[in-house]
């Protein structure tokens, strides 16, 4: 017979699961171009001489992690061929 607290943790792992694979399957890929701006760019300083308020490619106001480590989430597209 299976204890409560045992059914309870059981519930918890398939929430867990089942969360993270909604997370993984409905996440975009968020690349950065291969241009001379990107690969130059050594921190998130560098980031935000273009894409702050008022710059060039100003970022969305609903954008998360505002002013915090750029390259957590994006990444370089992987060159073709």
């Amino acid at each position: 017979m299976i204890k409560t607290k045992d059914f309870h943790f059981l519930i918890m792992v398939v929430v867990v699961v089942g969360l993270l694979t909604v997370l993984y399957l409905t996440g975009r890929p968020r690349y950065l171009s291969r241009t001379q701006p990107h690969l130059a760019a050594a921190s998130d300083a560098e980031c935000f001489t273009c894409h702050d308020d008022g710059k060039v490619f100003p970022m969305a106001k609903e954008h998360p992690l505002r002013k915090k480590n750029c390259r957590q989430c994006h990444r370089f597209e992987r060159p073709k061929g």
